[in-house]
């Protein structure tokens, strides 16, 4: 079934229908434009923003050496400086912005995946330990949907998962799996309970997908397939948008598109980036979209990169 093409405000959007939809022309005219290059350079980062920042934990650097520092980057003065250091290095976690503070979720420490947790409450000096995820869990993704923190995805112990947890009063939970077990995915919210999980791929780059299933209570459903299929990406969401997901790795090379999608299944288009990367992670800061970090090449590559592009 071809995808049906709506005119709404002068803007292309893509209806959800079976199959893959086209892309159309970007809903903003951009382009994404860099920011200062940041002090270290990095893939597989986590990211997140915070009281106006953008925060940057672990990752790997171009020797494959695991990164335990904190970057933070001010979009008001254009300033990177650093915070507080992870416990130890870890690469492919996952940074959230909760109402306790930043939390940083799994990802692999050494070779193995890990089941740490960690937050770093405002203007605390060091990172504390905030109990363990059900299962190791590495190349997963996660968001804060208004009352909890969802994790879906990644590599464990036994390979490649399609569990979804969720943190509660109690602890983690295991609440669902994802139709298809994927790694190197992306995750955001709309902050009021529904958590959209972006693409991710199932083994090699080969195997990528742009499916997009959303979690909402107990439930996880396939809401539709975004136009490109990639892995080592990362989402970030805007209200007029929805869901967006950036970057990735393709067996062509790196990804540059930028495609969203609604609760409704819509999916729009803004622009690529400018310089393809994988590896990376995204925010949002005072309508800006941030796309930071990541290998310009697919495999084990770093850059300092992070461009930024005005939201509609």
């Amino acid at each position: 079934m071809r995808a049906i093409l709506i005119a709404v405000a002068g803007l292309v959007l893509v209806g959800a229908c079976s199959g893959p939809a086209p892309r159309q022309s970007p809903v903003v005219a951009g382009p994404w434009v860099g920011v200062p290059a940041a002090p270290a350079a990095l893939t597989e980062v986590a990211v997140a923003s915070r009281d106006g920042r953008i925060w940057v934990a672990g990752g790997l650097r171009g020797d494959g050496s695991a990164s335990d520092e904190v970057l933070v980057f001010d979009p008001a003065n254009g300033a990177w400086t650093a915070g507080p250091r992870l416990p130890g290095g870890v690469h492919h976690a996952a940074l959230i912005s909760t109402p306790d503070g930043l939390l940083l979720v799994g990802g692999y420490a050494g070779d193995a995946p890990t089941a740490a947790v960690r937050v770093l409450e405002d203007e605390a000096a060091t990172w504390v330990d905030a109990g363990v995820l059900p299962d190791p869990r590495a190349a997963g993704a996660a968001a804060f949907d208004g009352s909890r923190v969802v994790y879906a995805g990644g590599v464990g112990p036994a390979g490649v998962a399609a569990d979804v947890f969720a943190q509660g009063v109690e602890g983690w939970e295991r609440i669902g799996r994802l139709p298809v077990a994927r790694e190197h995915l992306a995750a955001t919210s709309d902050g009021a309970g529904r958590t959209f999980v972006l693409g991710g791929r199932v083994g090699g780059l080969d195997r990528n997908l742009g499916t997009v299933d959303l979690v909402a209570g107990d439930g996880v459903t396939t809401l539709g397939s975004l136009p490109t299929a990639r892995g080592g990406v990362a989402a970030f969401w805007w209200p007029p948008l929805g869901a967006c997901l950036a970057g990735g790795e393709s067996p062509g090379g790196t990804n540059p598109q930028v495609e969203c999608i609604d609760a409704a299944g819509v999916v729009r288009v803004l622009p690529d980036l400018g310089v393809a990367r994988h590896g990376v992670g995204a925010a949002v800061v005072g309508g800006t979209a941030y796309v930071v970090l990541g290998g310009r090449q697919p495999g084990l590559f770093a850059s300092d990169v992070t461009e930024a592009l005005r939201l509609p």
